[in-house]
């Protein structure tokens, strides 16, 4: 009788690799609900900090329920919407962050596989030189912006990237900001998010702030939907139409 040939075990996911925060604002629940239901198949046991800008009741139920079964999650509450930098730098500073990496999901970003966080550390892996991993795109800049970029207290005094484009005076390459992965070291090089910034710039001026300072992005493309809804900003916090109409064209696959 031939011994049953035992089934090959995955190894257990690397809980250190990472710390994942996610921002949830105003009343959309159905956001959350998806959010929590592929986070309690796929978080892969990583900390997750919650933040809440102005939530509504419905929620703030559901980040409970999911807070109850999960010990790891760890919630940060303002009943005002501070804006997605301020809340950032709360869930960031909630406590150190002893990881090598810290994950950022927007609430339209979740999870969809539970390689997802394997398939990080391959890149991170492949990509040594990389202190950023995500969709990595491009942005014209006007003067004004180029003014905020010099006043910075990040600035290094590197012009920016050239561009063609008339009415531009200049170009900067960043990581969409509804999903992405950074080295928790550069939080502190660069006192991440500091100062005032709107919706629309925080994920530009990162990008130029790790280019300053002689960091490299890289790409991830695995196992994460991105930015599947609408931009839903208030106008007073800088929220401008996505270039993305649905999630189907900027899915991580």
């Amino acid at each position: 009788m031939n011994p049953q040939k035992r089934p090959t075990l995955s190894p257990p996911p690397d809980t250190r690799l990472a710390t994942a925060c996610v921002l949830l604002y105003g009343d959309h629940p159905d956001l959350a609900a998806r959010f929590f239901d592929a986070w309690e198949r796929y978080g892969n046991g990583l900390e997750l900090r919650v933040g809440l800008n102005a939530c509504s009741p419905a929620t703030v139920d559901l980040v409970e329920l999911a807070a109850a079964r999960d010990s790891g999650i760890r919630v940060v509450r303002s009943t005002t919407n501070l804006g997605k930098p301020p809340m950032m730098r709360r869930l960031f500073r909630l406590a150190p962050i002893d990881t090598e990496w810290v994950v950022w999901f927007d609430d339209d970003s979740f999870p969809y596989r539970a390689d997802w966080c394997a398939s990080l550390a391959v890149a991170i892996e492949a990509q040594p030189d990389a202190v950023m991993l995500g969709i990595v795109a491009e942005v014209d800049v006007d003067e004004r912006l180029r003014r905020r970029i010099e006043l910075a207290p990040w600035y290094r005094g590197r012009a920016l990237l050239p561009t063609d484009l008339p009415g531009r005076v200049g170009r900067i390459e960043f990581v969409l900001g509804g999903f992405w992965a950074l080295r928790t070291e550069w939080v502190g090089r660069l006192d991440w998010p500091h100062g005032p910034m709107t919706h629309s710039e925080d994920d530009y001026l990162l990008g130029e702030a790790i280019r300053q300072h002689g960091g490299r992005l890289g790409h991830f493309r695995s196992g994460v939907k991105v930015d599947t809804a609408p931009r839903r900003a208030p106008s007073e916090l800088g929220g401008l139409p996505s270039p993305w109409p649905s999630g189907e064209s900027d899915s991580l696959d």
